[in-house]
């Protein structure tokens, strides 16, 4: 079987994350976590090689994501994260067809799913531990 990245294509990830992320930066709820961001290109670098990789496609930049504490840093509650989630998944439904979306999209509930659980356990990084500091590259 094709991993989804293959079927969706590089440039169509990097369209996506691009996209998404130019509406966060305008979004009432999302754009203040995100006014953290220093450099966009090179978040949007890491991002959408993050995303690449989550959906199957071979690594091509050496480091890794802690979805956790990146969420935990940008201050996101279980609030945030459903605003993120909605965004996200029209973005995504605008940008490919169905069949792609649907696929990129199981994994994105996986991930957000996750995120939930970690908040109701009490398992979330406080964001204080992080909030301080600004995103400019994605240490390893």
């Amino acid at each position: 079987m094709q991993a989804v990245a293959e079927a969706i294509g590089l440039k169509n990830v990097e369209s996506v994350v691009e996209t998404f992320y130019t509406a966060v930066r305008q979004h009432p709820t999302l754009a203040g976590p995100f006014g953290r961001v220093t450099d966009w290109p090179e978040h949007l670098r890491h991002l959408s090689h993050f995303w690449w990789v989550t959906l199957g496609g071979k690594r091509y930049l050496d480091y890794r994501y802690n979805v956790t504490e990146r969420h935990a840093a940008a201050g996101f509650t279980p609030e945030l994260l459903n605003d993120w989630l909605d965004l996200f998944r029209q973005t995504v439904r605008a940008r490919l067809d169905a069949e792609l979306a649907e696929a990129w999209l199981t994994r994105v509930e996986r991930i957000g799913e996750s995120l939930r659980l970690m908040h109701e356990l009490g398992h979330f990084p406080r964001p204080s531990t992080f909030a301080s500091l600004p995103i400019t590259a994605h240490p390893s």
